[in-house]
């Protein structure tokens, strides 16, 4: 599974949403959810999204489940080794942060976090 194939479900609601499953799923669906809740409050815009790519069953107990775990960098940036598929995370995180339409701090403290944890310099994304 690639960054990518989140990328394309969250820009084409006509695509069947993203059942991909094993850690790279994982680890970047446990990103989504720390910037999308990072508020500890889900627009509807954003359940809207983070139901395209989660697993079928409560997406709000998904949500409290993931967001209650440490998000894992350092694996993210392991298991995506690719300079191709780091900048795509990052695109992927935007998706995430701007999925209410407004940046919070927070959140861009987080994408900063995720820059440097995986080497992808502002200037570089996708």
């Amino acid at each position: 599974m690639r960054p990518r194939d989140f990328i394309d479900v969250l820009e084409n609601p006509r695509l069947p949403r993203c059942a991909a499953s094993g850690e790279r799923a994982e680890l970047l669906r446990s990103l989504l959810v720390h910037l999308f809740f990072i508020d500890h409050d889900l627009d509807k815009r954003e359940l809207k999204l983070l139901e395209r790519v989660l697993p079928e069953g409560s997406v709000l107990d998904y949500v409290k489940s993931v967001a209650a775990r440490k998000l894992d960098l350092e694996r993210l940036a392991a298991v995506f080794p690719d300079p191709d598929e780091r900048r795509d995370i990052i695109q992927l995180a935007h998706h995430a942060a701007w999925g209410d339409e407004k940046l919070e701090p927070r959140e861009q403290a987080v994408l900063d976090r995720l820059m440097d944890a995986l080497g992808v310099a502002p200037d570089e994304q996708a």
